[in-house]
C-alpha cells in the first residue's frame, strides 16, 4: 500500500527534500509523528486519508508534499523518499572524474 499519492501531490520537490533532512520526526503512534527542527512542531499522519496528513500550511494551503510529511516517511523507510535522497546526493555530489 503506498502511503502517499506522489504524483497528485506534485512529487517529490528537491528544495523539500533537503529542509526535509534537518528535521527530527519522533514516532507517536501508529504513522503518526511529531515533526520539529522547523520554526514550529508539526503533527503528521501517514495513515488516515480522514483527516490532513500535515498540519502545516505548505500541505494544507498547496496540498503538497511538505518537508515534514517527507521527514516522516523518511523515518518509516519509505523507498521512494529514500531513493530520492539518494537522487539529492548525487545531484550535490556533482558529475564524478
Amino acid at each position: 500500500m503506498e502511503m502517499i499519492d506522489f504524483e497528485g501531490a506534485g512529487g517529490v520537490e528537491t528544495g523539500r527534500l533537503e529542509r526535509c533532512l534537518g528535521l527530527t520526526a519522533v514516532r507517536v503512534g501508529l504513522g503518526r509523528y511529531r515533526v520539529t527542527g522547523g520554526d514550529e512542531p508539526h503533527w503528521v499522519d501517514l495513515r488516515s486519508q480522514l483527516v490532513p496528513r500535515c498540519d502545516c500550511g505548505d500541505h494544507l494551503w498547496r496540498e503538497r508534499v511538505c518537508k515534514h510529511i517527507l521527514a516522516a516517511l523518511l523515518r518509516e523507510g519509505d523507498p521512494r523518499v529514500i531513493r530520492e535522497v539518494g537522487g539529492l546526493v548525487r545531484q550535490l555530489r556533482g558529475p564524478r572524474r
